[in-house]
């Protein structure tokens, strides 16, 4: 990036995010002069206190003055019949997937808990040996918190982190075919702020996020991101919430195959408790993407690789040792989300989300996205927990490195099916079936995937 390629980025920068974090408090401070007591704040110490009681109802295995200790561990075997996510030549293969799971809840005071929770679990494949986990892997959800409640305000300072490998996961990226290992290490650290203005609530926070691959295949992607958030919520009535939101987003890779990028979103939201047992969140707005170049590159490659003309896709230009592939530099589009909430009774609640968004891709500026996700909870057998899982994706590329720089255009889908069962009061057993497919308008970019696990956690 150039100096006043800089230059212009930090003018640009400033002004957004201070757009981003005085927006709230303006229409905070309209909203804050004819306030009444509605409710119990959401940062006072009377919600500190329900905080602490929470905290007093939850399971622990050693109790060190006033720290709570909880301490587990998870035996897991999968059969997995397309590990590498591939059209062809699929590798079907036996996971074991040990894991010990460690919580620690230190209340330091009534209004200041600090949290640590940690997964470190391994795989080990049978088959495939050339997978196998290299060190720990740190599991989703793993993190360190620490909340403090001053006055009005709800402070919460946090460092999430995981350490993956499977290139579907829990969610996955839309964008891969046909690897096994997409090792990659993830941290978020950031402090959040809650301010309860009784009518009005206003949040706004910073994070800072680092993506490490632990595949040198995936080097590429590995990348700094500093994100400032801001929101207001307004009650109009005592069951539903409008309000504003604003995010902005500077991304920084390491090498110069993709592009570095700002990001800017605003939007607004309503908040509903529909009846009793339904709640509604909608949401909307304007997002725009500037990225620092139109096109992407892929190398380096030897000197002489140049030397056979057959080396060079259609569509793709030199630029010294790399190949570039033209992309789109800019993003204009609007974000679109839907989330609704239904507890039918108490044995069975659902919860339905859809909506449009654009997020950078791995083989490309960025991939927009339309989803549909179904997730339900039933819990109809005593002692037995079941629950059921569907997704649809629709995305399509910005160019980049597929498709001779057009990008790819791809539908995923799939569904999972899970049951535990409380066999004693330490012992957990568990079984799961997932299927997973993705149909591409790029050759050989298909795949379909099924999996089938067992597990049992022992709780100490």
């Amino acid at each position: 990036m150039s100096r006043n390629s800089i230059s212009r980025f930090l003018a640009c920068s400033l002004q957004r995010a201070g757009a981003a974090l005085i927006l709230p408090f303006v229409f905070a401070a309209s909203v804050a002069n004819a306030q009444e007591a509605i409710r119990p704040s959401l940062a006072g110490e009377a919600a500190a206190e329900a905080r602490r009681q929470s905290i007093d109802r939850i399971p622990y295995n050693l109790l060190v003055g006033p720290v709570r200790f909880r301490f587990s561990a998870t035996a897991g075997l999968e059969y997995n019949d397309n590990v590498n996510i591939a059209e062809i030549d699929e590798q079907e293969d036996f996971i074991f997937r040990p894991q010990v799971n460690f919580n620690a809840m230190w209340p330091i005071t009534q209004l200041n808990t600090l949290r640590f929770d940690i997964g470190l679990g391994y795989a080990f494949y049978f088959n495939h040996s050339e997978y196998n986990t290299n060190g720990v892997l740190l599991a989703p959800g793993s993190q360190l918190s620490f909340d403090v409640f001053v006055g009005d305000f709800r402070i919460n300072f946090h460092d999430r982190f995981s350490l993956e490998q499977d290139p579907i996961g829990e969610v996955g990226e839309p964008g891969l075919g046909d690897v096994a290992d997409y090792g990659r290490f993830q941290n978020t650290a950031g402090v959040s702020v809650l301010w309860d203005l009784n009518k009005a609530v206003a949040t706004f926070g910073y994070d800072h996020y680092t993506f490490i691959a632990t595949n040198d295949d995936f080097e590429y992607l590995d990348r700094n991101a500093d994100s400032l958030m801001a929101s207001l919520s307004v009650a109009v009535t005592s069951t539903t919430g409008v309000g504003l939101e604003t995010a902005y987003v500077f991304n920084r890779y390491e090498q110069d195959l993709l592009n570095d990028s700002d990001t800017f979103s605003v939007g607004a939201f309503i908040e509903t408790q529909v009846t009793q047992y339904v709640k509604v969140r909608v949401a909307g707005g304007y997002q725009t993407i500037s990225f620092d170049g139109d096109d992407v590159a892929l190398g380096p490659f030897p000197s002489n690789f140049f030397n056979n003309p057959a080396n060079i896709p259609t569509g793709a230009g030199v630029d010294g040792n790399f190949l570039v592939f033209q992309d789109e530099g800019e993003l204009n589009d609007f974000y679109a989300n839907i989330l609704i909430s239904h507890r039918i009774s108490a044995a069975f609640t659902h919860r339905l989300s859809a909506g449009h968004e654009s997020q950078l891709g791995v083989n490309s500026n960025y991939i927009q996205l339309n989803y549909v996700r179904h997730t339900a909870t039933w819990n109809i057998l005593n002692k037995t927990l079941l629950s059921t899982e569907l997704f649809y994706e629709d995305a399509e590329e910005s160019g980049g490195f597929l498709n001779l720089g057009r990008g790819e255009e791809l539908r995923r889908y799939g569904g999972a099916l899970s049951l535990g069962y409380q066999l004693t009061r330490h012992v957990t057993l568990g079984a799961r079936y997932q299927y997973t497919q993705k149909d591409s308008d790029v050759e050989l970019r298909d795949y379909r995937q099924n999996r089938v696990s067992i597990d049992g956690t022992y709780s100490f």
